[in-house]
């Protein structure tokens, strides 16, 4: 089993996949920890709501198991009321219809654990 910390969560291909897909994955890869990828997160929305908006975009594309990554990764990046919104308050439900790397990528995001 790997160690389950930030690194690890930031290179799971789900995780790196939805990064992509937001435009945020050389954000995601120079990302040293959780705090730090909050920040690049939060400086990435900027002012205008950039990434929340790609975000609400990209959710309604997404296939039904990607859902609960993009709602992690969201709540990683301090952005849970979002995550919510987008699960219209389904995000547990969601959460419980995942599994392998798509399952750990939500784990680990929700634990936040530092090496």
């Amino acid at each position: 089993m790997p160690e389950m910390d930030f690194n690890t969560w930031k290179n799971l291909p789900p995780v790196e996949d939805i990064a992509y897909r937001l435009r945020f994955a050389t954000a995601l890869a120079q990302s040293q920890d959780w705090n730090d990828y909050t920040a690049r997160f939060i400086a990435a929305n900027d002012d205008d709501g950039q990434m929340i908006k790609a975000a609400r975009e990209l959710f309604g594309d997404l296939e039904t198991e990607e859902r609960p990554i993009l709602a992690a990764m969201l709540h990683a990046a301090d952005f849970s009321g979002i995550a919510d919104e987008l699960s219209e308050n389904m995000t547990w439900w969601r959460f419980s219809r995942i599994g392998g790397e798509n399952a750990t990528a939500v784990a680990l995001a929700i634990l936040r654990q530092r090496r």
